[in-house]
């Protein structure tokens, strides 16, 4: 180490010491302390002896005794009160150019493994817990011509006691909890009354972040055991606390709104994470929820921190940053996240009390609604990290009822704001069949967004089974006890999946012609992808789900609000063609195709579950398969049983005359009895080219959702002898080759090549004529 670096790191914590000039004076030494850290640097970047590591570890340790001793003297000055407004700049300038200093030797010495100088540099805390502390009880030292001075030198304090908080080993200067509490309880009084409700700009921002992960260090780190038994006295430094967290997970819900290179990098997925786990556990949990209750009465807190929540959720990553170090804290980024979402609901629900005296105007109501169906897509990847979270818990079963239950409250508010009418009137409707009226859908362009989120519900049923699983549930608990019991979850998911679906009919059905050609497309496509969802989802009550009534039942309903839907949405395609002579893509009739073969596949193992459902039910949908279908669907055998079946159901008078539309049911499923034909030998291939449309051909897909999309991702795979049937996975394609796809395999290349000569043919053809 160059003798002149070891010189200038004496010299200028020397002047920092003993410092009585002008702002000009902080202004050099600034200048020489960003000098002096860059030749500390490049010294120790080019691989000094162990000699010169010594020297520099014994030079750190003589200017720490030097500045830990500043502290002490200056608060001795502020407390004599013998100073003038001159002097107070002085002495924050002095502070902050001292903890400046102290945080650079302290990084320097844990990069470096100087364990001696770190340990030494620990008694530099007394600038900000004497010195900092004593300066900010002066109402001088905040006035508006020392404010941006003040600000800056509260930066340096909050980075200075973050980075001594980091040293390895145990903080001793930290370890008594009062005079660490007493500082951040006045510095954060002081950012509160600078920022407000709102996250700060420049130096107000990078305190107020500093103290949130202050905050976060302490609640979460087992040395700090004590501060968190004094903070849980504090009430007011909780309140004070709570009220700094919060702003910056608003500024990071809406920068997450942007591009991601146009998003502030200090508001980043672990600042997310370091502030919603704070907020999360005791004793700030407490305090955060009971904030939300008392703040019902604004028109905008609660309004405000769900939006936040639910932004957070939506746009929170799938996968692990590399910004995290461990899958753990990952986990808890999004067991966090939902709690924030959780205690938002809170905040929303209202009193018995105060039924309807608090509701949200229609418009508001609907507004949240979409942003908590934005984070509803997030479902199925919620509840695996969810399951994740609660398996790295000593009380895994404890945590995973308790998460159950957040689960819970979070769609049960969901149902109310998303609900028709006054919001005590939606806690009423507790059933999905009939479906919930839900005052969603305003357009045609609403359809795509509110059907993914019902495909996201129903993917998400076999990770609620897995949480059930952790949960350990009871089979019969006590009689009263407010406990979860199994199939609840999937109960309530059961209200928006039909809920949605049944808004999105009502809407199509009311439509009209006038509508966009390419909202309509965008429709049909988000449409047919959850009736294949639904359809999946029936399916796999016999791989184990447990769907049982009245489960199977709301997908049985929404699966015909799916269907009713599309044919809206391709009557009015028609109309809108026949007005202006344009032609309908050949593309929407196959998948009208595909789900007349799904849904009667569906219908037939609906049709064996026990209890039985409604012959009703059953014979609307698979009259519908049957009459949009392809010819040979009805001369299937499992579809000529089901029919047979449901109409002796039907004609023992098991069905409901409730509906009109229903009454002529038997009539027509009796004349496709009557018109039942021999199968032929294209039947098979008929049914097949119809399945082959969906993203994975074999419907009893484990994925629920299908997997990728055909010809798209890296998991989709096609088979390798017809080259036609698209698959999710190696599992599915070998499942769906013993079903039966071995037997049309050879047929569906025969047609490919076909097809693909005809169009050569075709092409030809006008090549000639031109």
């Amino acid at each position: 180490m160059a003798l002149t670096v070891a010189s200038a790191l004496a010299s200028l914590v020397a002047d920092v010491c003993e410092m009585d000039g002008s702002i000009a004076v902080c202004a050099d030494l600034e200048h020489r302390l960003e000098v002096l850290i860059n030749q500390l640097e490049a010294s120790l970047a080019s691989s000094p002896g162990a000699a010169t590591i010594a020297a520099l570890d014994r030079d750190m340790q003589a200017g720490a005794m030097q500045l830990s001793g500043l502290g002490p003297r200056l608060a001795a000055v502020v407390r004599s009160g013998e100073f003038g407004s001159a002097a107070t700049e002085r002495i924050q300038a002095q502070l902050h150019l001292a903890c400046e200093l102290a945080e650079q030797l302290v990084n320097l010495a844990i990069d470096h493994g100087m364990g001696a100088a770190a340990q030494a540099l620990l008694g530099c805390t007394s600038l900000p817990l004497e010195c900092g502390r004593d300066l900010m009880a002066i109402p001088d030292a905040s006035s508006s011509g020392h404010a941006g001075l003040a600000v800056a030198s509260l930066s340096s304090q909050a980075r200075l006691l973050t980075d001594v908080a980091l040293i390895p080993g145990n903080p001793a200067p930290l370890a008594p909890p009062e005079p660490l509490l007493a500082w951040l309880s006045a510095a954060a009084s002081r950012v509160l009354a600078l920022n407000g409700t709102s996250l700060g700009r420049g130096c107000a921002r990078e305190v107020q972040l500093s103290l949130g992960r202050m905050a976060y260090l302490i609640l979460c780190h087992p040395l700090f055991s004590p501060h968190v038994a004094a903070l849980q006295l504090d009430a007011s430094l909780q309140d004070s606390l709570v009220q700094l967290l919060v702003p910056p997970l608003h500024a990071t819900a809406a920068a997450m709104q942007l591009p991601a290179d146009r998003r502030p990098a200090e508001l980043d997925w672990m600042l997310v994470h370091c502030f919603t786990y704070a907020l999360m556990i005791q004793p700030l949990c407490h305090t955060f929820l009971s904030q939300a209750v008392a703040n019902k009465g604004d028109s905008r807190y609660v309004p405000c921190l769900l939006q936040t929540a639910a932004q957070l959720l939506a746009a929170a990553p799938a996968s692990r940053p590399d910004s995290f170090k461990g899958d753990a804290d990952f986990s808890r980024l999004w067991a966090s996240l939902l709690s924030l979402l959780g205690v938002a609901c809170s905040g929303r629900r209202p009193e018995p009390q105060q039924q309807g005296r608090s509701a949200l105007p229609d418009a508001s109501r609907q507004q949240l609604a979409w942003q908590m169906l934005q984070a509803l897509l997030r479902m199925p990847v919620a509840l695996r990290m969810t399951a994740e979270f609660a398996r790295l818990q000593a009380d895994h079963a404890e945590v995973a009822r308790d998460r159950l239950g957040l689960f819970l409250g979070i769609l049960s508010e969901f149902h109310r704001l998303a609900s028709s009418g006054p919001e005590e009137m939606a806690d009423r409707q507790v059933t999905a069949v009939p479906p919930p009226d839900y005052s969603i859908v305003d357009s045609l362009a609403d359809v795509p967004a509110c059907c993914a989120a019902a495909s996201a519900m129903v993917r998400a049923l076999p990770h609620v089974a897995v949480l059930e699983e952790l949960a350990q549930l009871q089979p019969s608990p006590e009689a009263g006890a407010a406990v979860y019991s199994r199939g609840q979850l999937g109960l309530e998911l059961m209200l928006p999946i039909s809920g949605l679906a049944s808004a999105i009919h009502r809407y199509c059905q009311g439509m009209g012609v006038l509508c966009s050609a390419a909202d309509a497309t965008a429709a049909l496509q988000a449409l047919w992808q959850l009736h294949t969802t639904l359809c999946r989802g029936i399916h796999a009550s016999t791989a184990g789900l447990s769907v049982a009534q009245p489960h199977s039942m709301a997908l049985l309903v929404a699966l015909g609000c799916c269907w009713n839907a599309v044919l809206s949405v391709q009557e009015a395609l028609q109309g809108r063609a026949v007005n202006s002579d344009a032609d309908i893509s050949d593309g929407k009739l196959k998948h009208l195709l595909a789900m007349s073969v799904a849904q009667a596949e569906a219908v037939v193992v609906a049709a064996a579950f026990q209890p039985p459902l409604t012959d009703e039910a059953l014979a609307s949908l698979l009259h519908l398969a049957v009459k949009h279908g392809p010819e040979a669907l009805a001369s299937s055998p499992p579809v000529q049983q089901a029919l047979d079946d449901i109409v002796a159901g039907l004609g023992a008078g098991q069905a409901s005359q409730s509906a009109d539309h229903h009454f002529d049911l038997p009539a027509d499923l009796q004349q496709y009895q009557q018109q039942r034909r021999e199968p032929q030998p294209h039947d098979a291939l008929q049914l097949a080219q119809a399945a082959i449309v969906r993203s994975c051909a074999y419907l009893r897909c484990a994925n629920v959702a299908g997997g990728p999309a055909a010809r798209q991702g890296s998991g989709s795979q096609r088979c390798s002898k017809c080259r036609v049937a698209w698959y999710c996975g190696t599992a599915c394609s070998h499942a769906d080759w013993r079903a039966g796809h071995r037997r049309v395999c050879r047929a569906l290349g025969a047609a490919r090549v076909s097809e693909r000569e005809a169009v050569v043919r075709d092409l030809s053809e006008v090549q000639a004529a031109v």
